[in-house]
């Protein structure tokens, strides 16, 4: 946790944003759950780790509550993902910020695995600020916003949530949509990806007038190679992506969540989608192309 000062900046900026109270929690895990390289407390007796972690913790705090934001802290004992959760029951918190950082790989992928149950298991938006997106405070509040849309399942949802974080901050929204690898050697390719384009607008109200507008981009390719590409050509400062519920059993390095947030130089704010199995009602009535085609049709094109 000594190096957790970088997420400041983004506390505040969000806070700010939202006129939201922020609660800062640090969990301590099981003395033998990782090795000393793992984490950023060293091992101890369990009176010292607390008084350590607490006084870096109310360290934060007075930065967070200098710049007029209510900042509580909260310091726990047991699995990190576990605290996390109870915690976000306790307060009913809207958003997590967290950090995927720690000493070493090892520290790295333990953090990372967090994040990503925490994905498959909370309902709120987390903000996670990967180990390549450290060095970038300017990230903070941000002007250029990359959302990748799935154009199935509940990719409305996903959206609609990038457009609210869009308009909040007054950043340029991008749309893209990745087809698979293959799909340039097929005929009419570039009709297919202007219909991408086309379909993913007509997800965004049209009697609303953006400003920035809404850009839109489709590409083909593996889909985690063209997401930081495109954020990269976009200079997105935030990548927002849905997150698919579905896949509980998943290899952490079979995430594409996980994948983008090793590799993005931005910060990911990532929302879960329900099961594609809870959707099979809604999905049966009309599908998301359906009513995508349906959307496409009322307005001429």
């Amino acid at each position: 946790m000594a190096d957790s000062e970088y997420l400041i900046p983004y506390v505040v900026a969000q806070a700010k944003a939202s006129n939201s109270h922020v609660t800062l929690l640090h969990a301590i895990v099981p003395s033998n759950s990782f090795p000393i390289e793992a984490g950023a407390v060293p091992y101890g007796d369990r009176e010292s780790i607390d008084k350590e972690a607490r006084a870096l913790l109310l360290k934060m705090a007075l930065l967070i509550e200098a710049q007029g934001i209510g900042c509580d802290v909260d310091l726990q004992h047991g699995f990190a993902a576990d605290v996390v959760r109870e915690a976000l029951a306790d307060t009913g918190a809207t958003e997590l910020i967290i950090g995927t950082h720690g000493r070493g790989k090892l520290g790295q992928f333990a953090l990372g695995s967090v994040a990503n149950e925490l994905l498959k298991t909370v309902e709120a938006p987390i903000f996670a600020v990967g180990p390549r997106a450290l060095s970038s405070p300017e990230h903070a509040a941000p002007r250029k916003i990359l959302h990748p849309v799935s154009l199935d399942g509940e990719c409305q949802k996903s959206v609609d949530f990038a457009l609210d974080v869009a308009q909040i901050y007054g950043a340029e929204l991008t749309l893209l949509h990745v087809m698979a690898p293959d799909a340039t050697r097929s005929n009419g390719s570039e009709r297919t990806l202007n219909w991408a384009k086309k379909a993913m607008l007509a997800l965004t109200p049209q009697e609303v007038k953006f400003v920035p507008p809404i850009q839109a981009m489709a590409s083909c390719g593996r889909l985690v190679e063209e997401i930081l590409s495109a954020a990269d050509k976009t200079q997105a400062d935030w990548i927002v992506l849905g997150v698919d519920g579905d896949y509980p059993l998943w290899s952490l390095k079979d995430s594409t969540a996980y994948k983008v947030l090793a590799a993005a130089n931005c910060p990911v704010f990532a929302i879960r989608h329900s099961s594609r199995a809870g959707a099979t009602a809604t999905v049966k009535a009309a599908s998301k192309l359906d009513v995508i085609e349906a959307k496409l049709a009322d307005a001429g094109i």
